[in-house]
């Protein structure tokens, strides 16, 4: 047998262990609807914590309880989270009068980057801030795999009504939140 035949042989049998190795990997995954890319409904209620903003001073997730929380785990590293950072500064400025409340986590993160990376992007929403216990919470909030983006939407009453892993894009954040605003504003896809 020749050495270019041995080598393709060689390459064949790789690509046969490669595929195989993936199919079984997918077909054995559990099925985690956080690790969906498109939002999850519903699913339990707000879960109180709290965590020190970047003055320090501690707050309760349920100082806004009654409103419309999108509550945002994120890192500064992380380039979906900053994608998707400019639309939640958006949706807070307009939405915010209604009863919408950005809250901001900021996991893995040290605060002197968090701090800079706030000014330079104008962020308008509270940030908190926790290694370990910005972790924790998120874990607690079903996200036990610790991957970021992950946002958490709980309506005014304290019930969850999604879940997303990934960074949110307009058109699926405005279908989650249109069902939640007064209808007076009640937001198209292209309203931000």
């Amino acid at each position: 047998m020749s050495a270019t035949l041995k080598n393709l042989l060689l390459l064949v049998v790789a690509i046969l262990a490669l595929a195989g190795g993936y199919w079984t990997a997918q077909s054995l995954r559990p099925t985690d609807p956080v690790r969906e890319t498109t939002p999850t409904y519903g699913g339990g209620t707000l879960i109180d914590f709290s965590l020190p903003d970047l003055d320090g001073k501690k707050h309760s997730l349920s100082e806004w309880r009654g409103k419309v929380i999108v509550l945002n785990f994120w890192a500064t590293w992380c380039p979906p989270c900053r994608e998707e950072i400019p639309l939640f500064i958006a949706l807070q400025k307009r939405y915010g009068p209604g009863g919408i409340q950005l809250v901001g986590v900021a996991t893995a993160d040290n605060k002197e980057s968090v701090v800079a990376y706030r000014k330079s992007t104008g962020m308008n929403y509270p940030i908190l801030i926790g290694d370990d216990d910005a972790m924790d919470v998120m874990a607690r909030y079903g996200n036990r795999q610790g991957s970021i983006p992950y946002t958490v939407i709980i309506d005014r009453q304290g019930t969850i009504v999604a879940r997303k892993l990934g960074a949110f894009d307009q058109a699926d954040l405005m279908r989650v939140l249109g069902p939640l605003l007064p209808p007076s504003g009640t937001p198209s896809p292209s309203s931000i």
